[in-house]
């Protein structure tokens, strides 16, 4: 697997995390109440410790985001950024396992609201091993060039875009099916 070690593909990767962790954590503080009870609807910790852990989670993804911009951070924050994707996959498999499908997720606000799904599952255990590849990336093949700095931001901007663009559908499909608009 070489391209693991290229610099464009680890730019791409830095990139598209801090731009997933930074949005995830500027809108769960813009809207801290609601997603405090997000967290509570997840029902997979006590009361007391859940008030704790919504006023906590997003200021470590913000870490975590700057963390994958510095470059001495990088493997510790790629870390912790796959280790907490893979804890959102098991908490959002826990209660798709429940069958308690019709929760929000809890990974945006702003109106990107996704219902829990084996699929939401898999994109987090995706880009959970996405990030702990990167943590492991120990050589970089070259030095990385003007053009793949670029490259790898505005292709992690294009992809967030479609990341983004992807869940929004999926939700104005969500509630087309739930108002029986969709046959």
């Amino acid at each position: 697997m070489w391209f693991l070690t290229d610099p464009l593909v680890t730019i791409f990767l830095r990139a598209f995390l801090a731009l997933l962790f930074a949005g995830a954590a500027y809108s769960k503080l813009r809207h801290q109440e609601e997603f405090f009870g997000v967290v509570r609807n997840f029902r997979l910790m006590p009361e007391w410790i859940a008030a704790p852990f919504a006023a906590v989670l997003p200021w470590v993804e913000l870490a975590v985001a700057v963390g994958l911009l510095v470059n001495p951070a990088v493997p510790y924050a790629a870390a912790a950024a796959g280790g907490l994707l893979l804890l959102f996959a098991l908490a959002i498999g826990i209660n798709v396992a429940r069958g308690r499908k019709a929760i929000d997720c809890g990974c945006f606000r702003n109106g990107y609201r996704q219902h829990l799904s084996w699929m939401l599952v898999l994109r987090n255990v995706v880009l959970g091993g996405g990030a702990l590849v990167l943590a492991g990336v120990a050589d970089i093949t070259r030095a990385a060039t003007l053009f793949d700095i670029t490259t790898g931001v505005m292709a992690a901007g294009v992809a967030m875009t479609l990341y983004l663009t992807a869940g929004l559908l999926g939700g104005v499909a969500n509630i087309a099916k739930s108002n029986g608009h969709l046959y």
